[in-house]
């Protein structure tokens, strides 16, 4: 199992981006594919962020940093994924 870099989870099934652990020292800004390659696409069973999506979702839509995710989703009660 893998830690999800937004809630600190321990339920990812594989790396959320192809490089994974970020090197040290690394500024990371969504995209993040553009830093860590390739996406996992996983959604985090407890937080719901799905790496690959929420960081660059395409379109008219802004992305979401992982700090940015967690804020709004604490904000919420820290809800399960699961229960959305």
């Amino acid at each position: 199992m893998f830690e999800c870099p937004v809630c600190g989870s321990e339920e990812l099934t594989a790396k959320p981006y192809e490089t994974w652990p970020p090197p040290d020292g690394a500024t990371l800004t969504p995209p993040y594919e553009d830093y860590l390659g390739r996406p996992s696409y996983e959604v985090c069973p407890n937080c719901g962020f799905e790496f690959g999506n929420d960081d660059n979702p395409g379109g008219n839509a802004s992305p979401a940093s992982f700090a940015e995710y967690r804020a709004e989703w604490s904000a919420e009660g820290s809800p399960r994924c699961w229960n959305r």
